[in-house]
């Protein structure tokens, strides 16, 4: 009886140490940083997407009433690029980089002030785009919601970069 609960002990410490050699361990006290790290080391998928599907002017309309607009572009799964991010009055150019992995587009949006980080996801697999994302900040807790997406016409997002670049020239001025 008494080797039986022994090899029963055994057998459960080294299920419960190979279970944990898969799980990535952060001491960083703050939850936001601790989340982003784990975010990092999140696999990217390396599988072929075709350009058409992703590369493109896109528009994510925030559930905060924010939104984004970006124009991507795509290397294999690798997606970047760069746009802009509107808040209330207010808009700033942004940058974007991120992947494709199976049928979801995974963007990390930074503002030119680099105070924050938008850690975006959205489903592409089906229409409408929907998706979530999660507002990173400095001394906040990181601040989830959803998400509309869309891929708009080169026309629409010219004319929103032009209202944009006039906008910061002005401020800049």
């Amino acid at each position: 009886m008494k080797s039986a609960v022994l090899i029963l002990i055994v057998l459960f410490c080294l299920m419960f140490q190979a279970e944990s050699q898969d799980i990535q361990h952060y001491t960083a006290t703050d939850p936001a940083i601790r989340n982003m790290l784990i975010s990092l080391e999140m696999p990217r998928y390396t599988g072929n997407v075709p350009a058409e599907n992703i590369a493109g002017d896109w528009h994510l309309m925030l559930d905060d009433g924010n939104y984004i607009d970006l124009t991507l572009l795509q290397s294999g799964s690798a997606i970047f690029g760069r746009g802009s991010l509107a808040s209330g009055t207010s808009s700033h150019w942004a940058t974007a980089s991120g992947s494709v992995s199976g049928g979801r587009l995974l963007l990390d949006v930074v503002p030119e002030s680099g105070t924050e980080l938008y850690s975006i996801s959205v489903d592409i697999g089906s229409l409408p785009f929907a998706g979530t994302f999660v507002i990173f900040r400095d001394d906040f807790a990181p601040k989830p919601g959803n998400l509309q997406a869309s891929k708009i016409s080169p026309d629409i997002m010219k004319t929103q970069h032009d209202t944009v670049k006039n906008a910061i020239g002005n401020i800049r001025a």
